[in-house]
């Protein structure tokens, strides 16, 4: 009977990792997106591809006013060990091709991320298209 004690000590030893684990990731994740968010003019997408079980992505993307890249980051993987790692193929590159070249590869989860953080890009830009147009008119 003293086995199962272990036993679900153990687990409870395994979970509450697991939650220390999560926490220091999130934190890691939240840090990254205040330091990119420092950029002065540009905008900032998010792309989050979470699945269940296999590996996910998360891309942190930066343009300027033009929709051009000037940072990504981005973070791959299946555990609460990954961390964000620069992503240069992006950088120097427009929204606009990004977005072609990530929808010919729908199944990587890394490029769903990234169409999902130019979507939020490109809604940020509209928005402030539609503010100018209103502080115009």
């Amino acid at each position: 009977m003293a086995s199962w004690g272990y036993v679900v000590l153990l687990f409870a030893g395994l979970w509450v990792l697991q939650v220390v684990f999560t926490q220091l990731q999130s934190r890691h994740y939240y840090q990254k997106l205040r330091e990119m968010q420092r950029q002065p003019n540009g905008y900032l997408g998010v792309g989050v591809n979470k699945r269940r079980f296999g590996v996910g992505a998360v891309i942190i993307l930066v343009t300027n006013v033009q929709g051009n890249v000037t940072q990504c980051a981005r973070m791959s993987g299946i555990s609460v060990f990954s961390r964000f790692r620069p992503y240069d193929e992006p950088i120097g590159k427009t929204i606009d091709s990004l977005y072609e070249s990530a929808s010919q590869h729908l199944k990587h989860p890394v490029q769903t991320a990234l169409r999902m953080a130019i979507d939020q890009i490109r809604a940020a830009q509209a928005k402030q298209h539609q503010n100018d147009q209103e502080q115009i008119g």
